[in-house]
């Protein structure tokens, strides 16, 4: 079945609400999609780069708990959890290279 704007919307919707209850989430990349493995699940994205504190932020606003969270090191690396809510998919994901300087830093700097 494919995605349909309504589909979206759902996704955009629920991203809302968590942004409004929690003002001060940095900014993230979000995506809404199917999942392709799970054909009628819809699953949003939420990626952030380089920002430890953020991810953790993000973490308990969408309530992930640290069992579902893991890290996978090459070359920098990799953290990633997911949590269910309102019948959606939410994977939440950290990537960063330690050589990088922090988003934090950066927005500093600018």
């Amino acid at each position: 079945m494919p995605l349909t704007a309504y589909d979206q919307a759902r996704g955009h919707r629920l991203m809302a609400e968590v942004g409004e209850s929690h003002p001060h989430l940095p900014a993230a990349e979000v995506h809404v999609h199917r999942q392709i493995s799970l054909v009628a699940e819809l699953t949003i994205d939420v990626v952030l780069h380089g920002d430890e504190e953020g991810f953790a932020q993000w973490q308990r606003a969408l309530g992930i708990d640290l069992v579902s969270t893991r890290r996978i090191e090459f070359g920098g690396w990799v953290s990633s959890g997911h949590t269910t809510r309102d019948g959606i998919t939410i994977v939440l994901t950290l990537h960063y290279r330690q050589d990088a300087p922090s988003a934090r830093a950066l927005a500093v700097a600018a």
